[in-house]
């Protein structure tokens, strides 16, 4: 690894001044309300929502795993970013509208609303307990792992590091922080990761031809015999885990409930869909690139590799700090959607009903600190899984499965009881160890091919669950989607909208992008 130059450290040292000045900045306001400091509500406009929802998005997972996985196998990778395009349209026209209309908080939240208090609890226990062992764990080993490689720091060293100063602005400033660290943080991730795939296109001989390659790894749709990605796992990816993923996880839909109206959420959340597809480019391409410049060096280093063999002295220090900016804005939201479950779904309910504003804001805080603490614990347990994009996709798979299913169950069919809904998500409990016990058993079906067994599974469940189970409620019927609740409020759509506004036009250009992306690289 060669040593970054005085120039790239200044660039690098700057960045961090940059951050924190944003941070405190953005967060100076003093917080009187839980609901302003935890979601910034009614203040975030659509850009800032997009651009927020990739840095949630984007993490070390990318930057390190990702290019890592591409370098591995090619260009079907890229599936993991031009296939969240179905995730977002149905976040946009299903799930926004009950969130945004119905003032939901968190998650746990709408399940109440929908099903009972208990499965808001259950729900909220096993968000958190997803976000400190699996997410956080995760990105903050890789960021540790980032640290270690760049600059030789020792491992746990930088994993402290990147904890501190991650947790640092954001249990202070709490969501007005985030939102705007993560615009910063996101133009710089995807400009740097944007600047390594165009000099590596001058740089390999052949161009895109020489970069995709032949057979296997050039293209994104493989065999249903594939060992690694067939496209058996591709529909368990779109119709499992990034429904869970988009539609119900609160890192990505904390900025969407900030919203200043339903109009920027789902805006926000649709120049999200056009910004994954450049994703792809930035940390999908650069692993294929360092495939083509060396197809010996270990996997999780390609990135790494690749900058210093493509990007001259002074401008490395912009690309690493769009690298540590990745895994500093995935650690934010993290530590910010924990705290506000923590603090709305199980503080304020079960422990001090009558809390003061002032006081949920001081409990958020503090656990924001606990999460982070134990996120950093549990953080080395990443290295028993090998890659580190293994360690989350692994994990993901199987979690999302019984939420992904409740969620969708209980917004499309009235019937659903919350007894079901309950039963179903405490199918999350041995999801949480399924991936462990896979390696253990040493299963050799690929991992999504179980996860849709199980999918299908737990499906059933819940039918047969719903048929068996009286409802104990009267279930509201304003809590089942049907398509008038795509279109936005009558008291929006009475200000009137440019044509350029119109969400309906966008939806379509971005769907046609995604389009095209398939029909060239199938």
């Amino acid at each position: 690894m060669e040593k970054l130059s005085t120039l790239d450290l200044v660039i690098f040292i700057g960045y961090f001044v940059i951050l924190i000045f944003i941070g405190y900045w953005s967060g100076r306001k003093k917080k009187v309300d839980a609901g302003d400091f935890f979601l910034a509500r009614g203040r975030l406009s659509w850009y800032v929502i997009g651009f927020a929802l990739i840095a949630a998005g984007v993490s070390s997972e990318q930057f390190l795993g990702t290019v890592g996985f591409a370098y591995s196998h090619g260009l079907s990778v890229a599936n993991w970013e031009w296939l969240n395009g179905p995730s977002l349209l149905i976040l946009v026209i299903i799930f926004i509208p009950f969130y945004l209309r119905r003032k939901v908080v968190t998650m746990p939240q709408f399940l109440e609303m929908r099903y009972d208090g208990r499965t808001r609890t259950l729900f909220a226990i096993i968000t958190i307990l997803t976000y400190i062992f699996i997410n956080l764990a995760g990105v903050i080993y890789s960021g540790g792992f980032a640290v270690n490689v760049l600059f030789g720091i020792n491992l746990y060293t930088g994993i402290w590091a990147m904890t501190i100063l991650a947790g640092a602005f954001t249990i202070w400033g709490g969501m007005a922080s985030v939102a705007w660290t993560n615009v910063f943080q996101a133009v710089l991730l995807l400009g740097g990761g944007l600047l390594v795939f165009i000099l590596g296109l001058l740089e390999v001989p052949g161009g895109m031809n020489e970069i995709v390659g032949e057979g296997s790894r050039s293209h994104l749709i493989l065999p249903a015999n594939d060992p690694n990605i067939p496209w058996t796992a591709l529909i368990v990816l779109a119709f499992s885990t990034n429904l869970w993923y988009y539609c119900t996880n609160q890192t990505i839909n904390q900025a969407a409930l900030g919203a200043k109206n339903e109009w920027h959420a789902k805006m926000g959340i649709i120049f999200a869909g056009f910004l994954w597809v450049l994703i792809a480019f930035a940390d999908v391409f650069p692993g294929m690139i360092a495939y083509v410049l060396d197809p010996g060096i270990i996997p999780d280093s390609a990135y790494p590799f690749v900058v210093n063999r493509l990007v001259p002295a002074g401008l490395r220090g912009i690309v690493f700090a769009g690298l540590c900016g990745a895994i500093i804005s995935t650690i934010e939201s993290l530590i910010n959607a924990s705290s506000t479950i923590f603090t709305f779904d199980i503080y304020q309910r079960f422990l001090k009903r009558e809390a003061s504003q002032k006081e949920l804001i001081k409990v958020g805080r503090i656990c924001g600190g606990a999460v982070l603490v134990i996120g950093a614990l549990w953080a080395p347990m990443v290295l028993k899984f090998g890659q580190i994009f293994s360690y989350f996709q692994e994990c993901w798979a199987f979690m999302a499965v019984p939420v992904a299913v409740v969620f969708v169950a209980g917004i499309l069919w009235k019937k659903v009881s919350g007894s079901a809904a309950f039963w179903t998500l405490c199918l999350s409990f041995p999801m949480l160890i399924l991936p462990y016990l896979l390696r253990i058993l040493k299963v050799q079906m690929n991992v999504f091919n179980v996860a849709g067994i199980v999918l299908i599974i737990t499906v059933l469940f819940i039918v047969l669950f719903t048929l068996i189970l009286k409802q104990k409620k009267k279930e509201s019927t304003d809590l089942i989607w049907n398509l008038k609740m795509s279109k936005l409020p009558a008291e929006m759509t009475v200000k009137g909208y440019h044509w350029y506004k119109n969400l309906v036009l966008w939806s379509i250009l971005m769907v046609v992008v995604y389009v095209i992306i398939y029909s060239v690289f199938w």
